[in-house]
């Protein structure tokens, strides 16, 4: 009778192992698919406010209010077609002469506590002045 209750006690204590590792697990799991959707989402933001401001910001003789309606909506459309878990997003767009300032934020549609916020600012140039300035083109 005693191999046989030790036996039963040591099966017992795999089961209590078990329901304490299996949730814990699933938990870890369950984040990392957080995590990785998170880091998708943010790495997606910061990509489509490069390429729009950078395919926006030059002049082609519209005023600004065009250049910002021009980047807003190519922003809106390239983050419509590849967010996973953000929804929602609020875009800013700024113009002046000098820089354009881009700000995409918005939370996700499970744990809408995290934010992603994203904010870039892209400084115009006028390469052609820039380049007729420079020193290395005198010597």
């Amino acid at each position: 009778d005693g191999v046989i209750a030790m036996k039963w006690k040591r099966r017992g204590r795999f089961v209590v192992e078990a329901a304490l590792l299996v949730p814990g697990i699933c938990l870890l799991l369950v984040y990392a698919v957080f995590f990785t959707l998170y880091a998708h989402d943010y790495a997606v933001c910061a990509h489509a406010v490069m390429e729009a401001g950078v395919k926006g910001i030059y002049r082609d003789g519209t005023g600004d209010r065009n250049i910002e309606e021009n980047i807003r909506a190519d922003l809106e459309r390239k983050l419509a077609s590849r967010l996973l878990w953000m929804g929602g997003e609020e875009i800013e767009v700024q113009v002046n002469p000098l820089r354009v300032r881009i700000r995409v934020a918005g939370g996700g549609y499970f744990f809408p506590e995290e934010e992603i916020d994203v904010e870039r600012t892209i400084y115009r140039i006028a390469p052609c002045e820039t380049i007729r300035r420079s020193r290395w083109l005198r010597d």
